[in-house]
């Protein structure tokens, strides 16, 4: 009868001990299933995240060759435009040099030809003169 009281509190200690690592195995497993969850839920918003940064990054490249591009484009235009500039100076330059030459020309014309009238005056004049003595 002893060992029939011994067998019994060792069915009800197994059975208790069963029950107990049942429900410890029912927690892991929901557990388990909770983790899984969580995992593929990170996982997923890795992906995503993932995704939108390679979209960024080829919006990025092409923004960035779009720049490039422009940036070279202005820098052509640039230069193409101080060349102008440049090259509208010096033709500036050389107009100034030849108004000056004209104006110059001009003057000398113009002084030549009152000369030419100074002169004209003056045979005049010493003509008048010659006729007055003669007369007198």
């Amino acid at each position: 009868q002893v060992s029939q009281n011994e067998l019994d509190w060792f069915h009800q200690d197994s059975e208790a001990q069963m029950k107990k690592w049942q429900q410890e195995k029912k927690e892991s497993r929901d557990n388990l299933k909770a983790l899984r969850g969580t995992a593929k839920k990170h996982s997923d918003t890795n992906e995503r995240y993932l995704k939108s940064i390679d979209d960024k990054e080829k919006q990025y490249n092409a923004c960035l060759n779009t720049f490039l591009e422009t940036s070279n484009k202005f820098a052509n235009e640039k230069g193409k435009l101080e060349e102008l500039i440049k090259k509208s100076q010096d033709n500036s330059q050389e107009c100034e040099k030849r108004a000056v030459k004209a104006e110059v020309s001009v003057l000398q014309t113009w002084k030549e030809t009152e000369v030419w009238k100074l002169k004209g005056s003056i045979a005049k004049a010493e003509g008048n003169l010659r006729m007055l003595k003669a007369v007198n």
